[in-house]
Formats: structure tokens, C-alpha cells, sequence
């Protein structure tokens, strides 16, 4: 027999025993551990885990526990009872109320429900709504029943939106192009290419087109399949198409092995490439090999391969970092820890203690807990010698049933992967060991802690397995991953991903900046040069060379260090620095000098020689390796080798006033990559706002802003209108009919005023637009008209008289 835990045969023990006995010891494990002692002292040889505590304070209506639960429960607290136990002789009341008074603030002023503001507060919900019960009168059913669902502190998903608006304005600007969407794992990855996906696919005007999405495994395929089911389940997300699940049957979710073949069988609206980083592999050729004329999108946390190949990407609309989510409260940046296992080499002692660690940890610190190893034997190795470990504390919160292994061939539990991964996913505290299989593809947001016990200099591989513990869930507030000292993976989580760009061995600060036009480019790269105190000397040719760039390149600076011997703490207000400016002219020869000579250690405090060497190789002569250019590729090199220094420990003098922080970037490089991000002016979407097809004109806005000079609307028949985007001859056309007919209407008796618009319309010469447009201009005559239904847009150059 089970029991809901919200039921009425559940509650009383709930509220007059397990609530005070948590508050009194402070935990659930540490009034577990009470609970135990009671019923050994009953004679009981029965154990009482944490989960089921944890279970019967979650008043989670989907949950219950079974008899023999309660009885250990109520066996143990009526013998506590009986050895003279009450909450009340202690400071209960006291604890109650002191809850309930840091509460009441986060109902009243933030307007969160229950299960919110227990998570805020670290206690469970059981006991916060006991607390609230006794303390402030407030209606413990109703808190129950009616939570708010909308957490206002919780996680601000807007960036997938963010993504999905980027990816789509890609893949419409290369409608065969291979467009990247880079999201740290925990981001919503499949979420935002699935919304990508319908959009697609709802905007197709073939009602047949389908969307392939292609992965390497079975258990990212099943992932995909269902994040799509649970997106289409969700059923109030205005931002899917209001035919999202016809549309989801048109999305086929496909093996690499498949790719060839569907291929031939049919030409895609879109092909997803899922684990991108994979796609270097010859599997995925079939996809690359062919001119194809569909699009990709590529899905990668982590684009850049240990051994440095390009997976296809032509550009990366969208990315983020670990610390931008953090920001943002969608994942949690962990805490890096290093771990005393020697060597790495798996020693009796080393084992020993890493167990030690671990029970010690997952006592405390650790609520689910994730062990990486890399062969089974090792799986089976950490296993028993952690399982002994525990055996030996019959306290410890984590039982036998609590912990297991799992790895390509089984698992400890004897089940199939897929129901075991279920069964601890289930489990509110666990450890797991496992093969570095769950690297891609698993997903337990639960998950606090991750053990990485092996070297790699893969930090594609590092990055995968901390990313098990980051991702949001309610009540979780802290993370640890624990492994050797490596500071590629604590600069990673706050930087971007470069793709085929500089090499990151000097751990260069990475910056985006988005730019409207090439005003606004130029803007934004003087406001940078003013920060960085850039020679004044200097700024005219960086400027010039900035408005050279044709509008949608991608230019980027790099800024160098240059020395500073001042007071620390006013680096960033009087540090100069210097400025590369990296073009599409001088891109491929910039990267492969300064790429070369990270390769190499930046070893050299003199690069000149390494320059004269090189240079010629990749298209620096002579004669501009003495040049200006030659000059500051020097200055670059030197930078980069002081950066060596300082991120490596080995500086002297000239570091002493450059407030590094260990594990950041370095002091000396920055690189800014500035982005086209064409938008909608906000008058030209106000004007939009109530026409029916206002989302296909700001997309042709986008497209083809410097073609256009004038936005009209017509009023339909029964409310809201329909837009148009006009070029400037149409523009110019349009106008001078509605002068000429303005003109000729003045004076017209409004008796006589619709049979002579109905003889002038007759004899004009109308303007270029559709007849169902021309048969309603008589709204756009007056001057009214004109200021309801006309908006003028910036006029292309040579255009400007049209309104003047």
C-alpha cells in the first residue's frame, strides 16, 4: 500500500514530528540520523533513507511513499516521544516564527508561491508551509494548491530567444549556407533548434518540406525526440506556431549513418547537425562534399576540436557564455576544487582516499554526485572501493541503494542504461560512476557535483563533463567540479568559444560588440579606443580602416598591452594600449602568425626573427614586415609573450601592476569581434504593429534596409491593416499621385467629393501597386492619411528629396 505524501494520513506526522525534528537538527540527514538511532533502539533492524524523508517534505502531489515508510517513521518519533522528545521544549516556536518572518517578504514583495520561496530559503516545502501555517495564519491549503508558477527570481530564458531571431536572420542571409549555434551545455540547446525548426518549417511555402536532424548517438536522438515533446506538451508558448504539432510531424530524426540516403531522397528545408564538433568526422562528409542547396544549422557546446579541424561552420549567429547564463540565473558556475589523487594513477591508496573524499563530501556539500572515469575497469574499481566506504558509516545519508555504476556494457542495477539513468534521475541524493559515455546526451539538472579523475588536455572534454552539474534547478544554489588545477576550464566558463579564430593559449579576453551600420560600427570602435586609452596618434588610420570594411563584415580588433608601471589599482583608468586592426584583407595572415607563434610557447621576448622567418610564408613580405604593419605585428608578439608570463607564473617588474586574476584572462590581450546586427527602428515596428503580415516585413526590412524609403499600410475591411515596403521610385510614384490628387480634390464640395476621386482615379496614371491596394488610397489622401498610413524610412543615398 502507498500513500500520497499530501494526504490527510500523511500530514499530521509530517507537521507534529518530521518538521520539528528538521528544523531542531538543521537537515533532513541529520534528522534522519536521529530517526535511525530511534528505531535501533526499538530493537528494528530496518533503515530509514534521506529520499524518503526528503519525499514526505515535498508536497508533491505526484509523489508518495509506502507503508513500511510510515511505520519507521512513526515507530521512531512515538519512541522519541516516549524518551521525553517535543518539539516544544525547545526552540521550535522560536524557529517557526524567525522562518516565517524571512518569508513573508518573498510572498508579499516578489510574488512567489510556495514552492518558490522554499527554494529561495534552502528548506522544504513542507516545512515552510508548516512554518507559515502556525506563524502567520496564512491558509496552508491554499499554499499548497496554488503556487505561483512563475518564479520572478528564477532563470531569464530571453537569450533562446535571442538565438532563434539570430539563427533565423542567418539562415534567410545564406539560404544555403552552414550557420552555427554555439550554447554551453545546460543552455537549452535542442529547446532553441527545435523553436528554429518550426519556424522554419512554418514559413516554408512548401507544405511538404521536412527537416532532417542528424546526430552520432541513439541516446541524443531519444533526447531530441523528446525535448520536442515536451516543447509541444508545454501548450502555452505563444512563441511556437499556432500549428507547431502538424509542423513537428515534418521533423525527422535521423543516425549519420541515414545521411546519404535521405539525401537522395529528398532535398530538406533544413538539416540539423547535432554534437557539431563531430562533424569533422568522415561519417559526416556526405554532408559537405556535394554543393547542397539547403541549409545547416550546427549545434555544438564546445566547436573547437582537440585536433584543431574546422567542422564546416561558415558563421556563428549565435553564442554565449557560461558566465553571461549565470548572469542570467539559467546555470550555476561551479566551483573548481582540486582532487588528492596523485598522479592520477589509481593506486589502492589513492583509491582510498578519493573515497574518503567523497563520503565526506557527499555527507555534507554533495546532494547528486557524478564520478567520470575512463575504462570499465575503473568504474568497477571507484564502485566498490566507495560502496565499502559507506558500508563502513551505517549513518551516511547515501545507502547501497543510492549509489551505482553504468558504462557501455551494463550497469550496477542489471537494468537497461536507459531505465537505470531514470532510476537515479528519480533519486533527490545519489552517486553515480560512469565511463566518460554521459559526456553528451544525459541530462540530471539535479546534479551538483562532478568528479573528473582523469588527464586530458581535451578541454572540449572538460567543459562537457562540468557541464553535468551547471544546469538550473529549483532549490539548487551551489556546484563543485573536482578535479586537477586547470585554468582553460575555469576561463572557459567565462568566455566565449572561438571558432577558427585566434588560438586561446594565451587565454585572450573575448568581446562582441553588435553594430547597426557602418555610423554606428564607427561609433562603437572610438568609444573602445577612449576606454583603452589609445594613442591619439593612432585612432584616425584604426578609423579609417573600420569604414573601409563593407557593411555585414565582421571586422576585429585586437588590442595589445603596452607596458604600465602605474598603480594597480588605476589600470583601467590610465593602462594604454595598442590596437591591431584584423580585416578580411589580413585576416588569414594575421591568424596564422599570431596562431604560429602560440603553437611555439610565445616563447620569443624578441619576435623579429620568428616574423622574418614566417612572415613570407603566410604573405607578410619583406618590405611589410618593415612597414607599419610589420611594426605592430611585432608589438602584437611581444604582448603575447608577456601574456606567456603572467598567465604561467614565470613575469617579473612589468606584470607587477597589471591586476591579473588567477585563472582569468590574460591583462595583455583583448579581442573584440563586431557583429552586423541590422534592427527594426522601434517607429517602423510601432507602425507595423497592427498589420497581419508585420513579422515577413521587418524580416524584408532586414534584408534590404538600404533599398528601401518608404513603409504604407491600407486598413482592411474588418480591423487591422496590411503593410507594405516600397522602394524609392515606388515611393517617389506613390507621393506624387496623392499630391496630384490632394490638389485636385481641394475645393470639391463632399457632396461631389467621391464621383470626382472616382472620375480623377479613372484618368490617372496610378502608381506601381497591387490593384487591392490602389482600389483603398482614397484613406491616404488627406493630410490624416498620410499620418496614419505612411511612414518614411531612411532614404538610400541619392534618394533624400523624396520627402524633402
Amino acid at each position: 500500500m502507498r500513500y500520497n505524501v499530501t494526504s490527510k494520513d500523511v500530514q499530521p506526522l509530517v507537521a507534529t514530528g518530521l518538521v520539528p525534528l528538521v528544523l531542531e537538527r538543521g537537515s533532513i540527514a541529520a534528522a534522519c540520523k536521529v530517526l535511525n538511532e530511534a528505531i535501533r533502539a526499538v530493537g528494528d533492524d530496518r533503515v530509514l533513507h534521506p529520499n524518503r524523508i526528503h519525499a514526505l517534505l515535498s508536497d508533491d502531489v505526484a509523489r508518495s511513499v509506502n507503508k513500511a515508510t510510515i511505520e519507521l517513521v512513526t515507530e521512531a518519533i512515538d519512541h522519541l516521544r516516549d524518551g521525553g522528545w517535543s518539539p516544544w521544549n525547545g526552540d521550535f516556536t522560536l524557529q517557526l516564527a524567525e522562518l516565517s518572518e524571512r518569508a513573508a517578504p518573498l510572498f508579499s514583495n516578489e510574488g512567489n508561491g510556495l514552492s518558490e520561496v522554499a527554494d529561495m530559503l534552502g528548506v522544504p516545502q513542507a516545512v515552510l508551509r508548516v512554518a507559515m501555517m502556525a506563524v502567520a495564519g496564512v491558509d496552508g491549503e491554499k499554499l499548497l494548491k496554488s503556487p505561483n508558477p512563475e518564479r520572478r527570481s528564477g532563470p531569464d530564458w530571453t537569450y533562446q530567444d535571442v538565438a532563434v531571431s539570430r539563427c533565423l536572420d542567418a539562415l534567410r542571409r545564406r539560404p544555403t549556407g552552414n550557420i552555427g549555434l554555439v550554447l554551453p551545455t545546460g543552455a537549452g540547446k535542442t529547446r532553441t533548434a527545435l523553436r528554429i525548426i518550426l519556424e522554419i518549417l512554418a514559413r516554408s511555402n512548401q507544405p511538404r518540406a521536412r527537416v532532417i536532424w542528424i546526430t552520432h548517438r541513439k541516446t541524443l536522438r531519444t533526447q531530441a525526440y523528446r525535448e520536442l515533446h515536451k516543447l509541444l506538451e508545454s501548450g502555452s508558448d505563444a512563441r511556437l506556431p499556432s500549428n507547431a504539432a502538424d509542423l513537428a510531424a515534418r521533423i525527422h530524426f535521423a543516425m549519420v549513418s541515414e545521411v546519404e540516403r535521405l539525401l537522395q531522397a529528398e532535398v530538406p528545408a533544413l538539416v540539423i547537425v547535432d554534437e557539431a564538433h563531430h562533424a569533422a568526422a568522415l561519417s559526416y562528409q556526405p554532408l559537405f562534399e556535394a554543393h547542397h542547396d539547403f541549409p545547416l544549422l550546427l549545434l555544438t557546446a564546445t566547436p573547437n576540436r582537440t585536433d584543431k579541424l574546422p567542422i564546416g561552420i561558415d558563421e556563428i549567429a549565435f553564442t554565449i557564455t557560461y558566465r553571461e547564463l549565470a548572469d542570467r540565473s539559467a546555470i550555476i558556475v561551479p566551483h573548481f576544487e582540486p582532487i588528492p589523487v596523485p598522479d592520477f594513477d589509481w593506486s589502492e591508496s589513492s583509491l582510498a582516499d578519493l573515497a574518503d573524499r567523497l563520503a565526506n563530501e557527499t555527507a555534507d556539500r554533495f546532494t547528486k554526485t557524478l564520478v567520470l572515469v575512463t575504462r570499465i575497469d575503473q568504474v568497477r574499481a571507484f564502485y566498490e572501493a566507495f560502496a565499502t566506504r559507506i558500508e563502513a558509516e551505517p549513518d551516511h545519508p547515501l545507502k547501497s541503494d543510492d549509489i551505482g555504476y553504468i558504462h557501455g556494457a551494463g550497469n550496477s542495477h542489471g537494468l537497461e542504461n536507459e531505465d537505470f539513468l531514470a532510476r537515479f534521475a528519480d533519486k533527490p541524493r545519489a552517486l553515480l560512476v560512469s565511463a566518460q559515455m554521459l559526456l553528451e546526451g544525459f541530462d540530471d539538472p539535479a546534479i551538483d557535483a562532478v568528479v573528473i579523475t582523469y588527464q586530458t588536455e581535451s578541454v572540449i572534454k572538460l567543459m562537457q563533463a562540468a557541464g553535468r552539474c551547471v544546469r538550473y534547478a529549483p532549490g539548487k544554489r551551489e556546484a563543485y567540479v573536482l578535479q586537477a588545477d586547470n585554468p582553460q576550464l575555469a576561463y572557459r566558463f567565462d568566455q566565449r568559444w572561438l571558432y577558427q579564430e585566434i588560438d586561446d593559449f594565451l587565454r585572450p579576453d573575448l568581446q562582441d560588440q553588435d553594430y547597426a551600420d557602418r555610423r554606428d560600427l564607427l561609433a562603437c570602435a572610438s568609444a573602445l579606443l577612449d576606454i583603452h586609452h589609445v594613442a591619439i596618434s593612432d585612432r584616425a588610420a584604426i578609423l579609417e580602416q573600420l569604414a573601409g570594411a563593407p557593411v555585414g563584415a565582421s571586422p576585429r580588433l585586437l588590442f595589445y598591452g603596452l607596458p604600465y608601471f602605474g598603480d594597480r589599482d588605476r589600470f583601467d583608468d590610465k593602462a594604454p594600449w595598442g590596437v591591431f586592426v584584423e580585416t578580411a584583407e589580413n585576416s588569414e595572415t594575421f591568424r596564422s602568425i599570431f596562431n604560429g607563434f602560440s603553437e611555439l610557447g610565445a616563447e620569443l621576448s624578441d619576435p623579429t626573427e620568428y616574423l622574418a622567418v614566417v612572415g613570407p610564408r603566410v604573405g607578410l613580405s619583406h618590405e611589410a614586415a618593415s612597414s607599419c604593419l610589420g611594426r605592430r605585428l611585432t608589438d602584437v608578439l611581444t604582448a603575447a609573450y608577456f601574456a606567456r608570463e603572467e598567465l604561467y607564473g614565470i613575469g617579473g617588474a612589468v606584470q607587477e601592476s597589471r591586476p591579473f586574476v588567477r585563472h582569468g584572462p590574460t591583462t595583455w590581450l583583448k579581442y573584440v569581434v563586431f557583429h552586423h546586427r541590422p534592427h527594426v527602428p522601434a517607429a517602423l515596428t510601432e507602425f507595423l504593429a497592427d498589420c497581419h503580415n508585420r513579422l515577413a516585413l521587418e524580416a524584408d526590412y532586414l534584408a534590404r534596409q538600404s533599398e528601401l524609403a518608404l513603409a504604407m499600410k491600407i486598413p482592411l475591411p474588418l480591423g487591422g491593416a496590411e503593410g507594405a515596403l516600397l522602394e524609392p521610385e515606388k515611393a517617389r510614384s506613390l507621393l506624387s499621385w496623392l499630391d496630384g490628387m490632394q490638389e485636385a480634390m481641394r475645393g470639391v464640395e463632399p457632396s461631389r467629393q467621391l464621383i470626382e476621386y472616382a472620375s480623377l482615379t479613372a484618368g490617372a496614371v496610378p502608381p506601381p501597386l497591387p490593384l487591392t491596394y490602389l482600389s483603398r488610397l482614397e484613406r491616404l489622401v488627406p493630410e490624416s492619411g498620410r499620418r496614419n498610413y505612411l511612414l518614411a524610412l531612411d532614404a538610400p543615398a541619392g534618394h533624400k528629396e523624396i520627402f524633402q
